[in-house]
């Protein structure tokens, strides 16, 4: 089931982000991602519109938006390749009608994922935080 997230569910949608962030982002430190979890918590999830999906009581993934802009998209590490994130995604879509995201370059799976979801590149541009190319993506 997808729904509106509640203050209560920050601390699991911050270690969703956090162990997810750290095995698709091996291309940077895990320290970066550890410095980066009370603003997560405190500033960025908070101001945007979340969504997560739950079974049985348990979140195993999420979606944050700003407007119509993905601002994340994780999923538990050992919920992967259940359909979660795709789920989370079209429930954007069917929100928004049209969508933008950026994706690290180096990130070929989460790259290939948004293409499958029928994203498509429209530019690139440096991450100010990390340094690492990111890949501008719309779906129309």
């Amino acid at each position: 089931m997808i729904r509106s997230y509640r203050k209560t569910d920050l601390e699991e949608m911050v270690k969703i982000w956090y162990e997810a962030s750290v095995i698709a982002h091996f291309f940077i430190p895990a320290s970066f991602w550890a410095s980066q979890k009370n603003a997560m918590k405190e500033e960025y999830l908070p101001l945007a519109e979340n969504f997560v999906f739950e079974e049985e009581g348990q979140i195993s993934g999420f979606i944050s938006l700003v407007g119509k802009h993905v601002c994340a998209l994780f999923v538990a590490p050992e919920m992967q390749g259940r359909g979660i994130g795709r789920a989370l995604l079209e429930y954007a879509k069917t929100l928004k009608g049209r969508l933008s995201l950026k994706v690290y370059r180096e990130n070929e799976s989460a790259f290939h994922f948004y293409e499958k979801c029928g994203f498509v590149a429209t530019g690139e541009e440096i991450d100010e935080y990390t340094g690492c190319a990111q890949i501008l993506m719309e779906w129309k």
